[in-house]
């Protein structure tokens, strides 16, 4: 098996960019959903409720952010990881984020024709891991769901596109590692992943909400609510959802790159 490909989100909900190499720290990916939007009431945005943050286009450049709207004329913002401290929630989680000011607040609200600002996961944010499913006390995340990689497989999205009348392509699903080799759902029984000298701890099935349904290059929603449909309906667990791929944890910083021998551990 190898690494058929690696992504990064710079802001969360936001489409995502594909990566040769991917470095990682604590966090997970550098760069991945380290920004986000939140809304009037400090609370994040995502697909969920508004779609057309696909559409919104970010590129990363260590601390300068270009964001085009789907190929029209890009903003660039330099990003201040220190700035002002902003309460911010997500999910059931209060953390502190930074806020990226006046002017980058102004240009996405305008886009997106609602208030909302920007902040990024800096020097003073910290949130760890739900605890029923960490692989160590300390781990953490910085504005992803839940956990700081996902991992897919290949063969698991043409598995799941053999049972659908329109196939969907794996940018629905927004993983960061995508391996190719691998027998459909093989991935279910994975507990760990050694990826040249890192190993990746995969510690809970991925239950999936509508994002999948959106179409991640206009924002539009599928008509019949596929794939998740199909995902409820044939790959549901009592208790988590419908599923498709695996949360992970690195147990240490690393580099990972496009085309990585993968290897399942013990």
């Amino acid at each position: 098996m190898r690494i058929a490909s690696l992504h990064r989100y710079p802001i969360k909900g936001c489409r995502g960019e594909d990566l040769d190499a991917a470095v990682l720290d604590r966090l997970g990916v550098e760069g991945d959903r380290r920004l986000m939007l939140v809304d009037a009431e400090d609370r994040f945005l995502s697909q969920r409720e508004v779609p057309q943050l696909a559409t919104l286009v970010p590129r990363l450049d260590g601390d300068t952010l270009r964001v085009a709207v789907d190929g029209d004329a890009a903003a660039t913002f330099g990003l201040d990881r220190s700035g002002p401290a902003r309460s911010v929630t997500i999910w059931s989680d209060v953390v502190t984020a930074h806020d990226q000011g006046d002017d980058a607040a102004a240009w996405f609200s305008d886009v997106l024709s609602l208030p909302c600002r920007l902040v990024a996961f800096g020097s003073q944010s910290r949130r760890t891991l739900d605890p029923r499913w960490t692989p160590r006390a300390d781990a953490e995340t910085a504005f992803t769901d839940g956990y700081p990689l996902l991992v897919v497989t290949e063969a698991s999205c043409e598995a799941l596109n053999g049972r659908l009348r329109d196939p969907v392509p794996m940018d629905r699903f927004r993983p960061n590692v995508v391996v190719a080799g691998a027998e459909p759902w093989a991935e279910d029984g994975w507990r760990e992943i050694r990826i040249g000298n890192m190993t990746l701890d995969l510690v809970k099935p991925c239950a999936r909400c509508p994002v999948p349904t959106t179409d991640q290059r206009t924002g539009a929603r599928h008509p019949t609510q596929e794939p998740l449909r199909t995902l409820a309906r044939d790959r549901t667990i009592p208790g988590v959802g419908a599923i498709f791929g695996q949360n992970a944890v690195p147990r240490g910083p690393g580099m990972l790159v496009v085309g990585d021998e993968v290897v399942v551990g013990p």
